[in-house]
């Protein structure tokens, strides 16, 4: 439940994914990890539909206020991966972190201080709006508040200073120009 609300926002979550994915399954992954822990957050994973398909990983609880009153509010976090990995879990839990130190919002970027995946050149996450499938999926509104699910982008830390320097909107025209496979590990560097 969110505090003073009365609304469980996880299980609306849920509901919603399952609601927008008919037919995936959407399994709740465990959220404890080395790096920290936030025993009010979870990761919902949505297997794909068919083999060789993405991945998606959902926060589910960084949108609910860890104190009454308080606390960032409004944006759970989306990360897409190539193949099956517990290492999403643990990169949203520090997504969620930061979130919960200082409200992350769509342009900020979160350093990860290593490859995303094995083999990458992305050290980085870009906080985003949604690129895939219908805008409805990606918003949801519950009573006093609407939550909005953020999408968790790896990428290089060129990509990172490119964005600083000339801003997100350019960089993102990088990624359009390039159709950007966000997911892919080995993807080289638009800048």
């Amino acid at each position: 439940m969110g505090p003073g609300t009365g609304v469980d926002v996880q299980g609306a979550i849920e509901a919603h994914l399952r609601r927008g994915f008919p037919g995936q399954r959407v399994v709740v992954q465990g959220w404890r990890t080395d790096a920290m822990s936030a025993p009010h957050v979870r990761v919902l994973r949505v297997d794909p539909e068919t083999r060789g398909g993405l991945w998606l990983h959902v926060s589910s609880g960084a949108s609910v206020p860890t104190h009454e009153g308080g606390g960032p509010s409004g944006s759970e976090f989306v990360l897409v991966t190539p193949f099956k990995t517990l290492r999403a879990v643990e990169l949203l839990a520090m997504v969620v972190y930061f979130h919960g130190v200082d409200e992350l919002t769509v342009g900020d970027t979160v350093s990860v201080g290593e490859p995303w995946l094995p083999g990458s050149t992305c050290g980085h996450l870009l906080v985003s709006d949604p690129y895939l499938l219908a805008d409805e999926l990606w918003r949801l509104s519950l009573p006093g508040r609407e939550v909005h699910f953020r999408w968790v982008i790896p990428i290089t830390a060129r990509e990172r200073a490119y964005a600083d320097e000339r801003g997100l909107d350019a960089l993102e025209q990088r990624f359009e120009e390039a159709g950007l496979e966000y997911w892919d590990p080995h993807r080289a560097s638009v800048v």
